[in-house]
């Protein structure tokens, strides 16, 4: 008996080890030129980074933010604030740019498995495989776009809580809540989620929180702590619509974006947002944004909705069952916490329109409740067939469909559209254009954030920004005209005299004899204008 469970101890760590290396694999091969080119968010978080290891202020020369005005409507300010080591090290680049997410990326699989072990050793292996190959995970791990990393800070959050509970001890207790608040800064959405997870879970487990008061309230004081900044930061600006007086004497700022992200987001009628949500879902959460799915493979892939679904509710129902006989087992812990995760997203189905960014706080929780209801329905199954022959099944139909969508991913996704959105040859052009022997230089305006690429493909020293940049906000927006020998706008060109241009090769002309080509790719071309 005792070499049989060394021999099943064994055998789960070896696939334990396999899944991370598949999941590191997945997030690391031809990283970071997949996907190709470069976002526009990616390029502000990692500018802001770049200023904050400067100068200790973002863009705009506020002081440690915890909300960066950014573009005009914001953005979230944990990868920025994590990405400071990283491009102090390895400077600023698309490398260090994706390397936080892609490290949490691959961090998400062991953490999960962790997490899930209370559960039994193969849905604690199948959750880690499940979300190693999913194409939503292994593709937000791969560029950072700031509010991807909520998954993993709400996960760590969950875990931690669940180890608390399970065990009661004060060095899993006082920790525990510190990740939900750094999980509000990585988005927003987080402030949904939280209030109703609390209500939740302390409604079933008041008990245990009561036995042990003291580090409880030790770990509430700790996450007040940290949201603290990010609190100050909603009441002025989405309450009060102005900066208290007092936060000005704070070590940190809360600048007001000129814009209100949430106004922005929340323009349609309720019935609209309703129908438009319901199509959402119906869908598989398709909202044909090709840089978070990929055309005709499910975000999820196939059942992962309707057995997710389910397993909510089968968790209410065994939640219900678990209060009126007072009593929690490990893996009932495990399932309230998720559940309450994946309830407290729901909201937002009835609050603003969503896309696949929007709804991140949902797909984890869907997954982990789906594993566990799959492997409820083998382990209490009594048909002819064995229960390892359907756990094996379970798993080779999980290798068939995603292996066609990693197959995709790694040959033909990027040529769907990527390459468009994300502005492949981008970095080459601005390379060329940087070392232009003119005084100004026109960068086209067909190009999102025009002035934000320029920033981080140039490496702008960021005090030159703040003092030197010609700008305006209009609409809500910032719309910089011009710094350094940079020009986004005809009209702030110096006129009569020769400058450089970065432009799409579309939008220039055939005829050459007034330019002098010194750059072209298959998207760019960087020359002088006589």
């Amino acid at each position: 008996m005792a070499a049989s469970l060394a021999v099943e101890r064994r055998l789960y760590l070896f696939f334990f080890f396999l899944i991370c290396l598949l999941g590191a694999a997945l997030r690391l091969v031809q990283y970071p030129n997949l996907p190709p080119g470069f976002h526009q968010d990616e390029a502000s978080s990692a500018y802001e980074a770049y200023c904050l290891a400067e100068t200790g202020m973002d863009r705009w020369g506020n002081v440690l933010p915890v909300y960066f005005p950014s573009w005009g409507s914001g953005q979230n300010v944990l990868l920025s604030y994590l990405m400071i080591p990283v491009v102090k090290i390895f400077g600023l680049s698309i490398f260090s740019t994706r390397l936080i997410p892609v490290s949490l990326g691959i961090l998400t699989l062991p953490l999960l498995g962790w997490g899930l072990r209370p559960l039994g050793r193969y849905p604690a292996l199948l959750g880690m495989f499940l979300v190693a190959v999913v194409p939503w995970h292994f593709m937000l791990s791969r560029w950072a776009l700031e509010s991807n990393l909520v998954p993993f800070f709400m996960l760590l959050g969950c875990v931690l809580v669940s180890r608390a509970l399970i065990t009661n001890k004060r060095r899993w207790i006082i920790p525990s809540l510190f990740p939900f608040a750094l999980a509000l800064y990585a988005y927003g959405t987080t402030i949904i989620v939280l209030p109703i997870m609390a209500v939740l879970l302390g409604g079933c487990y008041w008990p245990q929180l009561l036995q042990n008061r003291s580090s409880w309230l030790l770990a509430i004081a700790i996450f007040a702590v940290f949201a603290f900044p990010f609190m100050v930061f909603v009441v002025e600006h989405h309450v009060l619509n102005h900066n208290m007086t007092w936060a000005d004497s704070l070590f940190f700022s809360t600048p007001l974006p000129p814009s209100n992200r949430l106004a922005q987001v929340n323009t349609e009628q309720r019935m609209d947002i309703l129908y438009t949500n319901r199509t959402f879902l119906n869908s598989g959460f398709q909202d044909g944004i090709v840089c978070n799915l990929m055309p005709n493979f499910p975000l999820l892939l196939l059942f992962s909705l309707p057995l997710g679904l389910i397993g909510m509710a089968a968790a209410v129902f065994g939640l219900i069952r678990q209060l009126r006989h007072r009593m929690a087992q490990p893996n009932q812990v495990v399932i309230t916490i998720f559940l309450s995760w994946a309830l407290g997203a729901l909201p937002m189905v009835f609050l603003f329109t969503l896309n696949v960014t929007r709804f991140n706080h949902f797909y984890l929780p869907l997954l982990v409740l789906m594993i566990w209801l799959v492997d409820q329905l083998i382990e209490h199954t009594n048909t002819w067939v064995s229960k390892p022959l359907l756990r094996t099944l379970v798993v080779m139909w999980l290798v068939v469909e995603s292996g066609f969508a990693v197959r995709h991913y790694f040959t033909s996704y990027r040529s769907n559209g990527i390459q468009t959105l994300f502005h492949e040859g981008l970095d080459q052009a601005f390379v060329a254009a940087k070392q232009l022997p003119v005084a100004q230089v026109r960068i086209t305006s067909s190009l999102g954030l025009h002035y934000v690429y320029t920033l981080f493909f140039t490496q702008y020293p960021p005090r030159e920004f703040q003092q030197r940049a010609q700008y305006s906000i209009s609409n809500g927006s910032y719309e910089v005209f011009r710094f350094g020998k940079y020009v986004f706008n005809d009209a702030h060109l110096t006129p009569h005299q020769p400058y450089g241009y970065l432009m799409r090769r579309s939008e220039l002309s055939a005829d050459t004899t007034a330019r002098r080509i010194i750059f072209r790719n298959k998207i760019w071309e960087v020359g002088i204008l006589e």
